[in-house]
């Protein structure tokens, strides 16, 4: 019972082994201890109960009910791969009910052997596994019966007994009281002079005990009931027998024919017990000596399988004599004595093969080699005949060749018969070796070698690998040397069972970290040597190692696609082995054609990996939409896919051109600057006004205002608005939008307008020579007014806030089309001054003092300074020094001196000059550190940093006296 071999019970020991242990799979059972009665049907509850977020597919789903008896597990029922192996044709589970997630036990007629613990396991990988216990208590209901005389006489002394016998129940807990009811007095009393044997157990393992009372019943005991109450727990509430006996006043007669009967009574007595003395003299007393037949056994010993030798002894007389038994080993010297058969007795004297005393011993298996004897037989002639039986669990190793001596002594002599043991093992099967399903790349694997039912226990087992035909040993296991544990990248273990029959079963399990290059198309042996094999037995199995694909996050190109624009979508699928693959790309669960793949490609470690694309053309209906990359390759059970949701979609806004609300605007007068942002998405946009460079917040001079909108297609459009009253400065310059849509672009889109007032005179650009201006380099920057309609003008220069008188040239007002034309230019010497500092030329009106400029900034980059050391001596016999840095031709001025003397940072006495233009055009300046020299060496630096570019110079100085 529970033995298997077949390759379904060693797919689901994988599936048990090798399961993960994370996924949530609860199972629902029934109360425990579940309680049956004997000869009835019973059930095992498992359920799964959470049922609905697991999907159950007979191809991927393992049930398996374990019954443990003691320390014994015995498989009893197996579901896998949609096949049913029932190992107890008392145990019924229907596949229909299994899909439906009932995984419950029925149990048919339960018997007491049914007692134990149930273990219900659930696989289904590669995430789910759990597993519940339930304990099963078979209860056999007692049969009671009432001993007792049906008629009792009261009156005369007599004693009565009522006996309740109790047959056939379990468990052996049980309590058992006498009643006696007096329906006179109208009321039921406890008998307690109760006697109540020790229960006796039967060979079925229930239970039989009796209840006796004793009492002597009095007159007014006449018309009692006497009743037994049973109270065990096969019965919901105590059980009541009564006893059929009834109580009557007792008579007495005295007459002369029994007085007669009596004394004709003695003298036959008398004859016979003469007669009898003679006959037993002549069968007891007379002697006649046994006949000992050969010793009777099986034709074959099997190690710590139980086997009987008989020794039957016939026709002697009288019944004085005696059997023992003996057993001499090869390697002992003397016979040992076992145990003796006596009358109609019998006594142990053997057990344990290293320890003989008198007292007996045990072998390794913990059970006593037992002497027991039949009945004695008494045959017509007087002789009698009985059987002495021997019952041995022979062990291999210490048995096998052993010599069996049985010895008859009787008054008038001895006989002895003898026999050799020759005990065999039992040779061990061997199943395929086991493997996962799919043996993945760089993953621990498992070969699991099941090893069956064989004895004795010794064995040796040894992995080896073969390539090219040569076999390289792994490692080995054996009773001297156990290979438990880790021998260089491989490790074993072994899993034992243990049968009531004594055989062994092991599983060798070979585990490692499997690689393609390492263990693809390896071959792996399990050889198994047992005293009991002629030749090793082996098995081998061939690796085929497989690496599932891995994919990588969907990218989109762009990263945020824009509406109704071509987007391409890229999965890089990696990792994988063998190279045989295929691709798939779904939207809505609907195939999408024209993917590409890029050419598959081999890296270092033998995997393959390659990229696909797919090319589509979003609309803002598919930003809820789901891509999916699916991946279908042999090592995996299902397809693999990677998904991508273009939650990114956007729409680029497109800015229409700025407009002017009046068209020809007016100094002093209400204008609007009006700009269109249309079809963008999602909303979120930022819109920024700009005057020249600078950006124009909401005050009492601007008013801005935007309104949002949304078209028939769900793009957004915004309206931004610019108000304020423009002055004679505001003329000619650039008014400017920005618009930020950080969701399709992260540069700005922008749209510009030249405000142009009424009747203002007009600038040109301004004109430089050279193009590029330096420091310490003369800069001629010219600029024409346009468009005055008088002379009543006048023309200023201005370098910062400071007036330019030298250098300005100025043409004569040149007529041109109704109005005059003015040329005036500006030549100076470009210094570090003029680094960010505004250049103005100004256009005022005489008549009604109004005043037009026009700015320039010029293009002059920051210098970094340059840094030379040198030291004088003030005061040599005071040893006073002055240490000097020259920090020449930076631009801007702005730098910061730090000297240090070591780590610790001067600050006391330095001196620093105002930094002043060289004739390079750029600043120049000195500073100084006084210094007391007190030791004969000393380390200074003067570490001088510009502001502006953030460069830093050190200089060192290294005094010494």
């Amino acid at each position: 019972m529970g033995r298997l071999g077949t390759p379904l019970r060693q797919l689901l020991l994988l599936l048990v082994t090798l399961a993960p242990h994370s996924g949530q799979l609860t199972l629902k059972a029934s109360k425990s201890p579940a309680e049956v009665i004997r000869y009835e049907n019973g059930l095992l509850e498992c359920e799964i109960a959470n049922l609905s977020a697991i999907t159950l597919n007979p191809n991927n789903l393992g049930v398996l009910w374990v019954f443990t008896s003691g320390t014994e597990d015995l498989n009893i029922f197996m579901y896998s791969n949609g096949q049913i192996t029932n190992l107890w044709k008392e145990a019924e589970l229907s596949e229909s009910s299994i899909l439906d997630g009932n995984m419950s036990l029925f149990l048919r007629h339960v018997t007491l052997k049914h007692f134990g613990e149930y273990r219900c396991e659930v696989v289904i990988p590669p995430n789910y596994k759990a597993s519940l216990t339930v304990k099963l208590e078979v209860l056999a209901r007692p049969t009671v019966t009432i001993v007792s005389e049906k008629l009792v006489e009261v009156g005369n002394g007599g004693e009565m007994v009522l006996g309740c016998q109790l047959n056939g129940y379990y468990p052996c807990e049980c309590k058992t009281d006498w009643f006696q009811s007096n329906p006179s007095q109208k009321k039921t009393k406890l008998l307690t002079d109760t006697c109540i044997a020790p229960p006796i157990k039967n060979s079925d393992g229930t239970c039989n005990v009796t209840a006796e009372v004793r009492l002597e019943p009095r007159v007014e005991d006449i018309g009692s009931s006497f009743e037994c109450r049973v109270t065990h727990k096969a019965f919901p509430e105590p059980y009541t027998a009564k006893a059929a006996v009834t109580l009557k006043e007792a008579e007495i007669h005295l007459s002369i024919s029994s007085i007669v009967g009596s004394i004709i009574g003695s003298v036959i007595f008398s004859v016979i017990l003469l007669a009898a003395g003679i006959y037993l003299y002549m069968r007891h007393i007379y002697k006649v000596p046994p006949n000992v037949c050969d010793l009777q056994m099986p034709a074959r010993f099997i190690h710590q399988q139980p086997a009987e030798i008989t020794c039957h002894v016939s026709g002697f007389r009288p019944a004085v004599i005696s059997v023992g038994w003996y057993l001499k080993r090869r390697n002992d010297a003397e016979e040992t004595f076992i145990g003796e058969s006596k009358g109609e007795q019998w006594i142990v004297r053997f057990g344990k093969a290293k320890e003989i005393t008198e007292m007996g011993k045990k072998n390794a298996t913990d059970v006593n080699w037992k002497v027991r004897q039949s009945r004695f037989v008494v045959h017509d002639d007087g002789t009698q005949s009985f059987s002495s039986t021997l019952e041995i669990y022979p062990d291999l190793m210490e048995d096998n060749k052993a010599e069996i001596r049985c010895r008859v002594s009787y008054p008038t002599g001895t006989q002895e018969k003898r026999t050799c043991l020759q005990v065999d093992g039992i040779a061990p099967k061997l199943g395929n070796i086991i493997t996962p399903p799919v043996v993945r790349h760089n993953t621990s694997v498992k070969l699991t070698c099941p090893i069956s039912f064989f004895t004795p226990r010794p064995l040796t087992i040894r992995w080896y690998e073969r390539i090219h035909g040569v076999k390289s040993l792994l490692l080995e296991h054996s009773e001297e040397y156990a290979a438990e544990g880790t021998v260089g990248r491989y490790s074993h273990c072994l899993q034992e069972f243990t049968y009531p029959d004594h055989t062994y079963s092991v599983y060798s399990m070979l585990t490692f970290i499997a690689t393609i290059q390492e263990n693809n198309g390896k071959e792996y042996l399990c050889e198994v040597n047992h005293v009991s094999l002629k030749q090793q037995a082996e098995k081998r199995v061939k690796l085929q190692v497989k690496a599932y694909p891995s994919l990588d996050t969907i990218r989109s190109e762009p990263v945020n696609p824009e509406i109704d624009k071509e987007m391409t979508l890229s999965c890089r699928v990696h990792s994988f082995y063998p190279k045989e693959i295929s691709v798939q790309w779904v939207k809505d669960k609907k195939a999408i054609k024209g993917n590409e793949i890029s050419e598959i490609i081999a890296n270092q470690e033998k995997l393959y990996e390659f990229t696909t694309t797919c090319t589509i053309i979003p609309t803002l209906s598919n930003r809820e939409s789901k891509y999916q990359c699916f991946v279908t390759h042999e090592s995996l059970p299902k397809p693999k896919f990677a998904e991508y949701v273009p939650e990114n979609l956007v729409s680029s806004p497109k800015i229409n051109k700025i407009s002017c609300d009046p068209v020809n605007p007016e100094a002093g007068k209400t204008l609007t600057l009006s700009c269109e942002i249309m079809d963008f998405y999602p909303a979120s946009i930022q819109i920024e006004w700009f005057r020249d460079e600078v950006r124009l917040n909401e005050n009492t001079t601007y008013a801005i205002a935007n309104e949002l909108m949304m078209n028939e297609h769900s793009l957004y459009s915004k309206v931004t608005k610019l108000t304020w009253r423009p002055s004679t400065h505001d003329h000619q310059h650039e008014y400017k939008v920005e618009v930020y849509h950080s969701k399709s672009s992260s540069k700005p889109k922008k749209q510009c307008f030249q405000l142009l007032l009424k009747g203002s005179p007009t600038f040109s650009d301004f004109k430089m020579k050279p193009e590029i201006p330096w420091f310490g380099d003369h800069l001629s920057i010219s600029c024409s007014v346009h468009g005055l309609l008088r002379k009543d003008f006048i023309f200023e220069w201005y370098r910062g806030s400071e007036p330019v008188k030298n250098g300005v040239t100025k043409s004569n007002f040149v007529p041109t089309g109704g109005n005059y034309k003015v040329d005036s230019c500006l030549t100076f010497l470009v210094t570090a001054e003029d680094f960010e500092r505004e250049l103005i030329f100004l256009c005022k009106d005489r008549y009604n003092n109004e005043a037009f400029e026009r700015r320039i900034q010029l293009p002059l980059k920051a210098v970094a300074p340059k840094v030379s050391c040198f030291s004088t001596r003030d005061n040599v016999r005071l040893r006073k020094y002055t240490l000097t840095c020259k920090i020449e031709h930076f631009c801007p001025m702005d730098i910061e001196v730090t000297w240090r003397k070591g780590w610790k940072v001067c600050t006391d006495d330095q001196i620093m000059r105002k930094p002043k233009i060289d004739k390079t055009g750029l600043y120049s300046t000195i500073t100084e550190m006084p210094i007391l020299m007190e030791e004969k060496l000393v380390n200074y630096v003067c570490e001088v940093r510009h502001v502006k570019t953030n460069e830093i110079v050190e200089k060192p100085f290294t005094l010494e006296v």
